[in-house]
Order: C-alpha cells, then structure tokens, then sequence
C-alpha cells in the first residue's frame, strides 16, 4: 500500500510542470475558480503539496508575473482578433480596441488582476506593447515623449479602473446588494429641497453603479476626447513651425 501511495506521488509530482501550475493558477484566479489565489489552494487544484510549486516558482511574487505575461498576451491577442489588420490611421478606435482588451482579459480572472495590474514585467510581449502604443501616438502627431507620456495615462487609466472593478468583485453578492440599495433607497430618497441635482440624478448614478463597463468606457472616451485635443495642438504646432 505503502508503494502505491509513494508511485502516485511521484507520478503527481512528474505531472507537475510550469504549464499546468499556470493554468491551475488561471483556474483559481478565475470566479468560476473560487476567485482566490494561494499556494494553498493552488496545491488541492494541482494534487500534490503546495509546497511542490515552489520547485518551478521562487515565490508568489513570481508566479504573479509569469501569470501577467500570459494575460499580456491574451489582451494582445483579443487586440489583433478585433482588428486583425493592426494599427490604422484610426488612432482613437485602435487605443478603444486596446484598453477594451486589455481589461476584458484581467477581468476574466479578477483575483489575478487585483494582484497584477500595477505590476510590470518587462517581458517581450509587455515592451511590444508599449512601443507599439507609443509608435500608434507618434504616428497620429505628438512627438515622441508626449506620446509616451500619454500611453502611461492610458495604461493607467485601464488598469487602475480594472483594478477597482475586480476588487468590488471579490467583495461578494452580499456586499454588491448592500452598495446597490444604498445608491436606489438612500440616494433616490434624499430630499429634493436640500439634494436638487442630486435628487435628478440619482437614478442615473444607480444605472452606473450596475455598469462598471459603461463607466469605464465613457472615461476612456473623455481621455481620448483630451488627446485628440493634444494631437491637434502638435499638428498646428508643427504647421507653426514650418510656416516660420
């Protein structure tokens, strides 16, 4: 019996590769999973002792990174799947196309997303990211170092909004209820006299509180509408310049 338990550990242990740790860990990350990520619980998805993961990972921190590449290249892939023929003239649908991917991708595993959207890899796929933004941005107009500037708004603006809705996820049904109620009952029952503007709009504030996307996409449309501005300016400044 004895051989038989230490033959199944060792095949378990065979079984154990970097690959099927990532996907266990994608699994978990994901609320069809449970939403939580920890050695723990990674070691029940995989049959074999959590202490076993630290064979292919130094630490958590490591295994949080190598999962963020692999979402990096998701959001990429969803990117050319929406638009397969890559960047266009169309800066502003491109940038949309992008951001959407990116948080559509995070958003599929939200206890992975509160952990990995303010962390950087540096990985090939990361950097071929960023210079593509920026090369998207210098192309539209800006020069090169306000182009750069304006990819780190736009990332920031995505994953910091992604970050929010994937920790609000976390919080449960129960909780999601209550904010709700507090939005449709306590909002909507303010007095008009005191509340005037609020009194108008708490139906509307209820309908976003529902609407993390909705919300996201019109901050997004309204950063876009400010860069636009700015690739206006460079393009006069440049006209300028010529001119003189």
């Amino acid at each position: 019996m004895e051989a038989q338990v230490a033959e199944q550990a060792s095949k378990r242990r065979v079984a154990l590769t970097r690959e099927s740790i990532l996907e266990a860990a994608l699994r978990l990350s994901s609320p069809e999973g449970g939403g939580q990520l920890t050695f723990s619980r990674l070691g029940k998805e995989l049959g074999a002792d959590p202490t076993a993961v630290y064979r292919h990972f130094r630490d958590k921190d490591e295994l949080v990174l190598a999962l963020t590449d692999l979402v990096i290249h998701e959001g990429i892939e969803l990117a050319r799947a929406a638009l397969p023929d890559g960047p266009s003239e169309d800066w502003r649908a491109w940038l949309t196309v992008t951001a959407d991917s990116v948080r559509t991708a995070y958003l599929a595993r939200p206890a992975l997303a509160v952990l990995a959207a303010a962390r950087t890899t540096a990985s090939p796929a990361e950097t071929g990211s960023v210079e593509e933004v920026i090369a998207v941005l210098h192309r539209a107009g800006l020069p090169v170092l306000e182009a750069a500037e304006c990819y780190r708004q736009l990332l920031d603006l995505t994953l910091a909004m992604t970050q929010y809705s994937a920790a609000f996820t976390a919080l449960g049904p129960a909780i999601h209820a209550k904010d709700e109620a507090a939005w449709a009952v306590k909002y909507g029952m303010l007095p008009e006299e005191d509340f005037p503007l609020l009194h108008q709009s708490a139906q509307r504030l209820t309908e976003l509180y529902r609407d993390d996307t909705e919300v996201f996409r019109m901050t997004l449309a309204t950063f876009l509408d400010g860069l636009s501005v700015r690739i206006d300016r460079a393009h006069a400044a440049e006209a300028s310049a010529r001119q003189a």
